[in-house]
């Protein structure tokens, strides 16, 4: 698998080609260009384009990630009730509206993973929206096919995680604005950025740091410093004892450390979470998945519906059948028995007896219910619409009608159960025999019992 690291800066644009193996992975090109105008355009884009496609040899690109500049996000400490990062993805933007100087409908935003022992506590990286599909939009334009979309802060992190020598406590990045990252066992528990403009303004920078240690949890005890880059000139005295990145094996100077963190990110998508600024498009193709995945589960249940409609209709015929036969014989029998004499009412008594003794045995068996057809029909229409729930299997013994099937939670299965009843009418009892699993991973299942008089005790 090929992947181009491309990250972008106010004056340059940068990109690293990273070629990974089962068994092992490598550098290949890698290039830098000036940019004509800030954080470049589609003319910067189409030359690394072209530069690329003569440092690989070949007119194909491979697939890009593509990291952001600090200066285009905004960062934010959010606590979650939750402690699972998945579901934590899926909520997280309600805490974040209202709280961004942009409009809520223009978020775009991700979730690193905590630190171990911040269960709960998670970073929040945003953008505008605009800004990130402007950005998808020149490089595709450029012939570029992305992947996913990152930011600087979680190139850097992917590139701390590279080398031998993992840094802890504090991490001050000049490659492109200037970014401060609090990192502890592989993650980052708090991150702060500041406009590279504001390296010129010495004590003004100077106070920020201070006010950075003062606040850390852990500034009873001092914190190593790693610098990436340049020590800005108003941080000397503070940073002089600060230890430099040692950048990993193999990586040249001349190689930028955002292009080649953002080239690692797709093979450390477990540290990472998986982060990604998700664009519109994205947003929709997963929709429109959704929907797919949807339609075939009601097709599924559909067809299962009719199967056991059609096996049931079966039954009924050969019940009838069944009864047509013993009129029969008991004719024949009567016939043989006095020939030639018809004694009607005598054949009408023994003819009803054995009909309603049949009746007993279709009884015991569960197939007098009327209108099977007419109770699945309603079955059917009282799943409750755009809700997480399927009905797998319909079964029908000893007169009672059994559903079994999957939802997401249990308010989904109480919200059937109701819907059946209120169809059915007070004649029919409706009840949820047994309903297992757990919410939290998504699969409830659960069986319900339809049945005339008395309900079945819950088990």
């Amino acid at each position: 698998m090929k992947t181009l690291g491309v990250s972008i800066t106010r004056n340059h644009l940068s990109a690293l080609l990273r070629e990974q193996s089962l068994f092992s992975s490598r550098l290949g090109f890698s290039c830098t260009i000036p940019c004509r105008e800030p954080y470049g355009g589609l003319e910067d884009a189409a030359r690394l384009a072209e530069e690329v496609r003569k440092g690989t040899g070949e007119n194909s690109l491979p697939t890009v990630v593509l990291s952001l500049p600090p200066s285009w996000t905004f960062l934010r400490q959010i606590e979650l009730p939750v402690e699972d990062l998945r579901r934590a993805k899926k909520i997280h933007l309600s805490e974040l509206e209202g709280n961004l100087p942009i409009e809520d409908e223009q978020i775009l935003s991700d979730l690193l993973p905590s630190p171990s022992g911040s269960s709960g506590r998670y970073l929040a990286i945003a953008a505008r929206r605009e800004a990130v599909e402007k950005a998808v939009a020149v490089f595709a334009g450029a012939g570029f096919p992305l992947d996913r979309v990152v930011t600087d802060h979680v190139s850097i992190l992917s590139a701390l995680l590279s080398a031998e020598d993992r840094p802890e406590g504090l991490l001050l990045s000049t490659l492109s604005d200037i970014v401060v990252l609090r990192l502890e066992g592989g993650s980052i528990r708090w991150a702060r950025q500041f406009p590279d403009a504001m390296a010129s303004d010495a004590g003004e920078l100077a106070k920020e740091w201070q006010e950075i240690i003062r606040t850390d949890p852990a500034a009873g005890a001092p914190l190593p410093v790693t610098v990436l880059g340049e020590v800005p000139a108003a941080l000397s005295k503070e940073l002089a004892d600060a230890t430099g990145f040692m950048r990993p094996a193999g990586l040249a100077e001349e190689i930028s450390l955002l292009a080649y963190g953002a080239a690692l990110a797709p093979s450390l998508s477990t540290e990472l979470g998986g982060f990604s600024l998700r664009t519109s498009a994205e947003a929709e193709s997963e929709r429109e998945l959704e929907k797919r995945r949807v339609r075939i589960a009601s097709a599924a249940a559909a067809v299962a519906v009719l199967s056991v409609f059609g096996s049931l209709e079966v039954a009924r015929w050969a019940e009838a059948k069944k009864v047509a036969s013993v009129r029969a014989q008991i004719r024949k029998e009567f016939s043989e028995a006095v020939p030639g004499v018809k004694v009607v009412v005598q054949e009408t008594a023994q003819i009803r007896e054995k009909i309603q003794s049949l009746r007993r045995q279709q009884k015991e068996l569960g197939t007098d219910s009327p209108g099977l057809s007419a109770l699945l029909m309603k079955v059917s229409q009282a799943l409750p619409a755009k809700e997480n729930i399927a009905v797998r299997e319909v079964s029908f013994d000893a007169g009672r009608l059994r559903l079994t099937g999957e939802a997401g939670a249990a308010p989904i299965v109480e919200t059937y159960r109701s819907a059946l009843s209120t169809a059915l009418g007070p004649e029919m009892i409706v009840t949820v025999q047994e309903s297992q699993g757990s919410a939290r991973a998504g699969s409830l299942r659960f069986t319900i019992l339809i049945d005339k008089g008395t309900p079945a005790r819950a088990s």
